[in-house]
């Protein structure tokens, strides 16, 4: 038989040993309180025979019913039924079900604990209970029932949890507890401890130190307040063992810890000694040896002859002390003993500018005679517009359009110009020739860059990456008995990034920066300047991740126009009599960082 078909018919077996499990569990059909009869009865019915145990838990005045092999027939009988509205020796019936246990149990919260008798029919249960008549009024105390219906086993964990609650609050002064009301006059202080104790739903015991009177009247105030008061006014200190509050008074408490502080030095100080030699790879040995000393019996007058001491030859830490506080110490190095966190970080500077200009302008003039001749000349903008032609002879009614520097400076470098020279001396006896130039530029610039400096740090240590440009930059010497002299000097255009993170313990990384770009910027001829971006900032970034640090937008719009007035402002034709010119420059900048711990495992922040 193969090994796969073993599992397939163990995989199988388990199935049916579960489904038959689950079928032989007697199921729960009703949970009811007969509280108008006499005697009293809690009936529990189920499809099959049921099998049980009781327990009684005295202390909390509670009986538990424990049924075997058992479950709900459905959710709604683990409701839990309030009888205190009966004349009946039971306030609560808690039913629950342990699924992991395949048992029912019900708790049966009492007045004062009384017997209950079970009878077994058939299949179901009958606990029966004699009525009380004329019962008291229900005491302040009673309001905390709910916190006692828990099963057995969960009420001393439950109470261990109170009580280390109230250890924590004394400190904090957080009370949290259930408002209770108190009110006593020359009350020995027992009693009114011993009502707390009911209300807080865990044990007191007091020592025999424990004495005196007082009158207290507080009203909805926790507990836990309430109980903190009285110690303090009575001088009397508290001490949590497991789910007990042992109350003595300040004076026994001080004493009890002085002596049992020297009985463990009498007692450190007669165990024998062990030495251990610790390699050390990451921290430093005299700051390891001062941390680790405050934990040796050297710092407490314990034992004779123990040291902490440091052989910087093979970077190893010697220590010679009690087995229980090796031990102790062992843990503490090998937590301290780790790797320095190291951070990769990168910083980006992206800057972007768009540059677009636009020119627009022309000429129009009326001459005499011949081209060249300029005998008699009219003109608008720009004087004789037949100059801003190529010069050449041109008939009458030609025109050209021209893309490059004529003769007379006109036209604009990498623009366009448009001539017109018809002649018009049909129409204009005195005049020979209509001259005409209209000229149009634009350029569109658009620059991108981007710097990104990287380096890597040490936690808390600084760091920093520079690369650096030359540049001439002009400048001006006062020199006596001459005078003011141009000079030159060579100065750095830097980039460069400086840094110092810090890493939480929770992954984030605070980081101290620098960050600083400079470019060359031309101050016009042949003299150049330094233009600076530079950002200060402290910032917390999670490693591994990107934040933008910093942005400068700048939009500068130009327009300018002039020529011949209102003629200038005429449509299309206005540009033969003026002019106009404009540019748009935009600038974006932004610094993003990325800051990345590289060593997260080894330096135990994972």
């Amino acid at each position: 038989m193969t090994m796969k078909i073993k599992k397939w018919i163990f995989l199988i077996g388990s199935i049916f040993l579960f489904s038959a499990q689950a079928q032989s569990l007697t199921k729960i059909t009703q949970i009811d309180f007969l509280g108008t009869k006499d005697p009293q009865e809690i009936f529990i019915q189920g499809d099959s025979a049921l099998e049980f145990e009781t327990q009684e838990n005295e202390q909390d005045k509670q009986i538990i019913l424990e049924i075997k092999n058992a479950k709900f027939i459905n959710y709604s009988l683990g409701r839990k039924l309030d009888t205190s509205s009966f004349e009946s020796p039971i306030l609560l019936i808690s039913p629950y079900e342990i699924k992991d246990k395949n048992e029912v149990r019900i708790v049966i919260q009492l007045r004062e604990m009384i017997k209950i008798a079970v009878n077994k029919e058939n299949n179901s249960l009958r606990l029966s209970l004699p009525a009380i008549k004329n019962l008291p009024p229900t005491e302040p105390i009673e309001a905390v029932v709910a916190a006692k219906e828990q099963p057995l086993e969960h009420v001393a964990e439950e109470k261990a949890d109170r009580l280390k609650v109230f250890i924590d609050t004394r400190s904090t002064k957080r009370f949290i507890g259930r408002p209770i009301a108190l009110k006593f006059r020359d009350a020995d202080i027992g009693d009114v401890l011993h009502t707390i104790s009911e209300a807080s739903g865990f044990n007191i015991v007091l020592g025999d130190d424990v004495k005196g009177k007082i009158s207290i009247a507080l009203v909805n105030v926790p507990w836990d307040l309430a109980l903190d008061t009285i110690l303090q006014t009575m001088r009397l200190g508290a001490e949590r063992n497991n789910n007990v509050l042992r109350i003595v008074t300040l004076n026994t408490l001080a004493t009890e810890k002085q002596e049992q502080l020297r009985a463990k030095q009498a007692s450190e100080a007669a165990a024998p000694l062990v030495t251990r030699m610790f390699q050390i790879s990451y921290a430093n040995l005299s700051d390891l040896q001062a941390t680790v000393s405050k934990f040796s019996s050297t710092a407490v007058g314990g034992a004779g002859g123990a040291f902490v001491q440091v052989d910087n030859r093979t970077n190893t830490l010697i220590v010679r002390d009690i087995a229980e506080n090796v031990d102790k110490i062992k843990k503490l190095i090998e937590i301290l003993d780790t790797q320095t966190p190291q951070v990769i970080i990168e910083a980006k500077i992206v800057e972007a500018s768009e540059n677009f200009k636009r020119q627009i302008n022309g000429t129009l003039g009326l001459a005499r005679g011949g081209v060249g001749k300029n005998q008699w000349i009219a003109g608008f903008n720009s004087g004789n517009p037949l100059d801003g032609l190529i010069g050449g002879a041109l008939s009458g009614g030609a025109s050209g359009i021209f893309s490059t520097k004529d003769e007379a400076g006109k036209l604009s470098e990498g623009g366009g110009g448009f001539g017109w020279s018809p002649t018009i001396s049909s129409i204009i006896p005195s005049i020979d020739r209509l001259n005409a130039i209209l000229k149009i530029s634009e350029q569109d610039n658009e620059v991108k860059i981007i710097s990104a400096p990287k380096t890597v740090v040490l936690n808390k240590e600084k760091g920093s990456i520079v690369s650096g440009t030359p540049v001439l930059v002009p400048g001006t010497t006062i020199i006596p008995g001459v005078g003011p002299v141009l000079t030159t000097t060579v100065q750095e255009a830097k980039l460069g990034l400086d840094v110092k993170p810090t890493v939480t313990n929770d992954g984030n990384v605070l980081l101290e920066l620098e960050i600083k770009r400079d470019i060359p910027f031309p101050l016009g001829g042949s003299n150049t300047g330094i233009a600076t971006r530079k950002l200060n900032t402290s910032v917390v970034v999670e490693s591994g991740s990107t934040l933008v640090i910093g942005g400068i937008y700048t939009l500068d719009i130009k327009k300018n126009s002039q020529g011949f007035p209102f003629l200038r402002k005429i449509p299309i034709i206005g540009w033969f009599f003026g002019g106009e010119d404009g540019t748009n420059e935009q600038t974006e900048l932004f610094i993003f960082v990325t800051p990345r711990i590289i060593n997260e495992k080894e330096a135990g922040l994972t």
